[in-house]
């Protein structure tokens, strides 16, 4: 019984193992392997020729990752996962169906025409017919017209008449009434008098209170700008000492280091530039090769550029190789994350305290 239980536990052992070292080379893989880039790019000049020319291609793990694409002859955009296609764009056109559906829409073309035809074989007396039932519906809605005039005439003859009517009765009423006028007493002039000169003091009072809080307010605005002015000095004195601090100048060695070994491994591997440049003025043309003389230690075994004094065009070929590795971005961002100046840094950029 003893031997079936350790017999289980080794297979399930030799499971996790086999696991766990897949997951080992998995990961190195991942992190060790690079990702090959290859853009190429081309201009003429020619007679029916797209202004430039693109392709290029991202592959990883001997092409088990491949994405292509091109422009502009043939645009697409390709992905692949060892031999299967993941994305493409724009995908692929479809066979198109047999024409049943064009002998449908012929059928029913058809019977539509066969309708149109036998409403337009219609006899002429059909016609005569419904032309003189028209004329008889257009002759009784005019009848009914002239009935119903007759009536809002007379309507209209007796609103007036009670409109007549009622407009007298007014009248009569208001000619014998006599209105009396009534002059002022000597206190009620006093009394008006009195609330006047109050109303006055009240409005004066009310100015002076808001002349007050304008000049109030002018005097605390002018305090704050003050106030804010005093702290942003105090905060750029003190984040120019933490920048002349050696915490600081230690962080942006330790950052400037791992962004110069990134950029070192990602830069092309190759890049290979045949141009042919001619411009309107043989001038500008030798100004170029000057200037590409001048260069020419650091760029001569990459770029070769021909030059045409006889007319301006800009011509040739560029080539763009290269690799980037996932390590090195893992690396660069741990010895950031883990380094003390670089915490102690953004500690005193917070102002905490240390």
């Amino acid at each position: 019984m003893l031997h079936i239980v350790l017999l289980i536990l080794k297979i399930i052992g030799m499971i996790l193992g086999t696991l766990l070292a897949v997951l080992l080379v998995g990961l190195c893989v991942a992190l060790f392997v690079p990702v090959r880039y290859r853009i190429e790019a081309r201009r003429s000049e020619a007679e029916g020729a797209p202004p430039i020319e693109a392709e290029g291609s991202v592959t990883w793990l001997l092409h088990f990752v491949n994405i292509r694409f091109q422009y502009p002859a043939d645009v697409y955009l390709r992905a692949r996962l060892f031999l299967f296609t993941v994305f493409r764009l724009p995908p692929k056109q479809k066979r198109k169906e047999s024409g049943r559906g064009g002998n449908g829409r012929k059928n029913k073309k058809g019977r539509g025409g066969d309708r149109k035809e036998r409403r337009e074989g219609s006899s002429p007396v059909e016609e005569e017919h419904g032309a003189g039932n028209a004329e008889e519906t257009r002759s009784g809605k005019n009848t009914e017209g002239t009935q119903g005039g007759g009536n809002t005439e007379e309507t209209q003859g007796r609103e007036n008449t009670e409109g007549t009517q009622g407009g007298e009765n007014p009248e009569k009423t208001n000619d014998g009434n006599i209105k009396e006028e009534r002059m002022p007493s000597e206190k009620t002039i006093s009394v008006s008098e009195e609330e006047k000169k109050r109303s006055l003091a009240e409005k004066i009072k009310a100015v002076l209170e808001r002349i007050r809080k304008f000049f109030q307010n002018i005097w605390y605005t002018l305090t704050g700008i003050c106030d804010k002015m005093k702290t942003i000095w105090e905060n750029i004195e003190y984040y120019m000492d933490v920048i002349r601090s050696d915490t600081f100048q230690k962080a942006f060695s330790l950052c400037r280091e791992e962004l110069y070994s990134i950029f070192s491994y990602i830069r092309p591997r190759k890049f290979q530039a045949d141009l042919i440049i001619g411009m309107d003025d043989p001038a500008a043309t030798g100004k170029i090769l000057s200037y590409y003389g001048i260069l020419y230690p650091f760029i001569g075994g990459h770029v070769n550029i021909v030059p045409d004094f006889d007319r301006k065009r800009i011509e040739g070929s560029v080539l763009i190789k290269g690799k980037v590795r996932l390590f090195t971005f893992i690396k660069a961002a741990l010895r950031i994350y883990f380094s003390k100046d670089i915490r102690k840094l953004l500690s005193l950029f917070k102002k905490e305290d240390i």
